[in-house]
């Protein structure tokens, strides 16, 4: 009886206690990395329903398996892995950080919806129509 108590206990023990949060300050250092887009969607207004953008954004097979690797002296490398285009999309720009919420990527300003060390989203509001959204997920690799 005793061990089947003492189970008893300890299986709820285990449950009852709360996870911890992980704590991941956005900073330059914490960001920095090799990310893989993950997902893209886009809203024409703040009333529209969210769509799946990454098949309109990357329609080649080539595109899904890019890295972008966001390195701590400010600058990132797209780089065309896996699967190769023809000729390969390889680019490199620079980024930075621009408070707590905020990047610029190639002078072009984004929010940061969220980061948690291992996926950062990020909305474009600066795109042709008043009001749409362009969120993209990239996740570290």
């Amino acid at each position: 009886m005793k061990k089947t108590t003492f189970i008893i206990l300890s299986v709820l023990f285990l449950f009852s206690c709360k996870k911890e949060k992980i704590n991941c300050a956005t900073t330059t250092a914490s960001v920095s990395g090799a990310y893989k887009i993950t997902a893209v969607t886009y809203k024409a207004s703040a009333g529209a329903t969210e769509t799946d953008y990454l098949p309109v954004l990357f329609p080649d097979a080539c595109e899904k398996d890019d890295i972008i690797t966001f390195s701590e002296n400010g600058t990132y490398q797209f780089a065309d892995v896996g699967i190769v285009c023809s000729p390969a999309g390889d680019n490199t720009g620079t980024w930075s950080l621009t408070g707590i919420n905020s990047m610029t990527i190639d002078g072009d300003a984004v929010i940061l919806e969220s980061f948690d060390c291992k996926k950062l989203i990020f909305v474009n509001t600066d795109t042709q129509v008043s009001g749409d959204l362009l969120k993209l997920t990239l996740t570290r690799q």
